[in-house]
Parts: C-alpha cells; structure tokens; sequence
C-alpha cells in the first residue's frame, strides 16, 4: 500500500489522537494538544511517520498470503498453493512447501487439506508378501481352552485387534496349552497364519492339533528346534485330555522353512482316510511335508485348534506367545 493512498484514510485517526486500535502502535513525532495551533511543518511530519507506519503494518504480499515478522519490524508476506505448508529454514525466511512422501506412503494435496495414507509394506513395491487377502481373523469367543492336567502358569486365550493370542507366562515341563474348535464330518481344511514367540526347542513346539476327546489323544504338526536350527515335527501325544505326555514323533528337517518365529501359513486337510500337513510363505502355494492315515493315533477327529506344547523346554522359565492372525476351518 503506497503512502498517498493511506493519508486520507488516516487523517480521522490523526485528528483524533491515535484512537484508532488498527495504528496504536504507531508514534508520532509531535503531539498536538487541545488550544495549540496547528504548525504546517509539524502536521506534516505527523501525516509522514504515520504513513510510513502504516506501510510497515499493512499487510503484504499477494491476497490469501501467510504474515510472518520480516526481521526489520515490517511484515512480509509467504502465499501458498495447495497441500502447501510454512517450512522454517534456520536464519533465514520460512519457505513454501510440499511434504515428500517416503516409501510405502502416498500424499495427495489438495485445496486446504494433505492426505497421507499408506500404500503396502513400505518398501516401494508394496508387496503384499503375506496374502493379505485370504486372512481370516480369528475370533477368540469362538474356541475354546485346553490345557494339561496342570496348565502352565498364566494360560490364556485372548482377542487381540489382529486375531487371537495363545500365552504363557512361562513354560514348564510337560505342560500345554490348545484353543480349539470342532471338526466338521467328512472332508475338511485348516488353514492357518501364525507367528510365535518364545523358546523353541527340539520338544518345544508352536502347533496346529488335532484332538481325540474319547480316547484324550492328540497329534500335532508344527516346527520345532534342532540344534542350531528347526525342523518339522509330527508329534503324539496322551494323558490327560491328550496334551500331558510325549508318546512319539517324526521328524524332517529341511531348510526351505523359515523359523517359528515368523509369520507363516500352515494347512491341515483331511482327504478320505488321509491327513496332509503343508505349509506356505505367501499364503497360496502350499507345500505338503506329512501325510499320514486320519486313523494313525486317533481314532475320533474331535477337535482342532492351534497350541503350544512344552516339552523338555531349555528355557523354561520364559513366557511365550503364539498369535494367531488368520483361521479358516472348512468341509472341502
């Protein structure tokens, strides 16, 4: 605003003695009281600071632009686009700009508004590596707990905002704990995405079981310890519901497995008078490692569910957790 343009605006807030709020700051170099007379020269360098203090509180830049203090008691003026935003820079004036999205996220800008949203696993592909389609989340409500004749210490079922969690507080000898559904007649598949989290040792395994509630027997195919390393696991077990004892297993070791402790697919499918045991990493090729006569240890199919069995633990004084992030029993 040039200071020819304000003069006229500003004689009122003169004449009146500064009482105008919007140029109460200013100061002027004479002051006229009541009964002076009004001396040219002295009105005119009043109209003049008052100008020019107007210039320096008027605002700047073009219309719609952010103020901010320019450093010599006057403002200045920073206009933004959309999805724009005030970036300070260290001694010097803020600057206009957008937000960069790194891998994983999208922005979008738009009139008064920034949108940041994901887009997949953050690595730039978004490889849903995981079959984030086919999860079926879990319903803790809808199993219901076994244990041993002696539960380990703390065991619980529990909902979770991912599914459902089996856990211990710790895991000695010979102890066990199961969720469990019941089996369909006929043909069925389970299927089943889990991730544990606990020791695992050559007897101390996360598990997908099958239970016999007439005769208290059960199987279980998971993966255990070996050593340094893991290996498939096909376990008996008797006593108690069917959890209490070690009563045989067969096992197969083979590197094309990842550890238990990350999140993998299994699948238990009954085909007549056979059980076949297989497992995925991206949740749609399954690879069968056991299969084995429906009628081998059990003599009723009653239930199934996943578990967690501890036996001859190397650590058992650690708790442990199996989470279970997709469960889906079906006839086929």
């Amino acid at each position: 605003m040039h200071k020819t343009s304000i003069i006229a605006s500003t004689i009122v807030a003169l004449l009146g003695a500064g009482s105008t709020a919007a140029y109460a700051q200013c100061t002027l170099p004479n002051q006229l009281v009541a009964g002076d007379v009004a001396d040219a020269t002295k009105v005119t360098a009043n109209f003049s600071a008052l100008a020019n203090c107007a210039d320096d509180q008027a605002p700047a830049g073009p219309a719609n632009a952010i103020q901010y203090n320019a450093g010599d008691g006057s403002l200045d003026g920073a206009p933004l686009a959309d999805g724009q935003t005030l970036i300070g820079s260290t001694g010097n004036p803020p600057e206009a700009g957008t937000l960069t999205a790194g891998p994983g996220i999208a922005i979008t800008n738009g009139p008064g508004s920034i949108a940041v949203t994901a887009t997949g696993s953050g690595t730039g592909s978004s490889v849903d590596w995981l079959n984030k389609a086919a999860v079926v989340k879990p319903m803790a409500s809808a199993f219901t707990m076994q244990t041993t004749t002696t539960p380990p210490p703390g065991a619980a079922v529990t909902e979770t905002a991912r599914g459902m969690l089996l856990s211990v507080s710790s895991a000695p000898d010979n102890r066990a704990v199961m969720a469990e559904v019941p089996l369909p007649a006929g043909n069925w598949q389970a299927t089943m995405l889990a991730v544990y989290t606990g020791p695992a040792s050559a007897f101390v395994v996360p598990t997908i079981t099958v239970r016999d509630s007439v005769l208290n027997r059960a199987i279980s195919f998971s993966v255990g310890g070996n050593g340094g390393g893991y290996r498939f696991d096909y376990t008996r077990s008797s006593g108690g519901i069917g959890l209490n004892s070690h009563a045989g297993d067969v096992q197969v070791t083979d590197a094309g497995f990842s550890t238990p402790s990350e999140p993998a697919w299994v699948r238990l499918a009954r085909n007549g008078a056979s059980l076949t045991w297989s497992f995925s990493r991206d949740g749609e090729n399954f690879t069968p490692v056991y299969t084995v006569s429906a009628a081998d240890y059990l003599t009723n199919l009653s239930t199934i569910g996943p578990a967690m069995i501890f036996y001859q633990p190397t650590h058992p004084g650690w708790n442990a957790g199996y989470h279970v992030l997709s469960w889906n029993l079906a006839s086929i």
